[in-house]
């Protein structure tokens, strides 16, 4: 009987998209849709149970808006160590962000879909 590590995600942490008109896409989901978004020019969420969902404002570094342009952000409690636990099983892992609300590492599954490791900062 061998060890086994504990789950590495253990959670969703935020669903997001990118949208060119921050206005007009919040009065879409937060007039029509009922979403309770607030935030402000660059970035609008809200709580929906336990994961965040968000609009994010587009810039030039992420592909054109589309259907295939939704971004996931799996939470784990240390986005460090987990990046560190990737990589030792030979996974491309770079770090996305590091900001005073989070930090987030990338990483591509085997379609090609850009996925999150996102922690709270320690």
């Amino acid at each position: 009987m061998g060890t086994q590590a504990a789950p590495l995600v253990t959670g969703l942490e935020v669903v997001y998209l990118y949208v060119k008109d921050m206005e007009r896409s919040a009065r879409f989901y937060r007039d029509l849709l009922g979403i309770p978004l607030a935030g402000d020019p660059h970035w609008q969420d809200a709580r929906l149970g336990d994961t965040r969902f968000a609009l994010h404002e587009w810039h030039e570094s992420v592909p054109e808006p589309s259907s295939g342009t939704v971004s996931i952000d799996f939470r784990v409690d240390d986005a460090d160590a987990a990046a560190e636990r990737l990589r030792g099983q030979g996974a491309e892992v770079r770090e996305q962000m590091r900001e005073e609300y989070g930090i987030a590492y990338e990483l591509v599954d085997p379609d090609g879909y850009r996925v999150h490791l996102f922690s709270m900062p320690r």
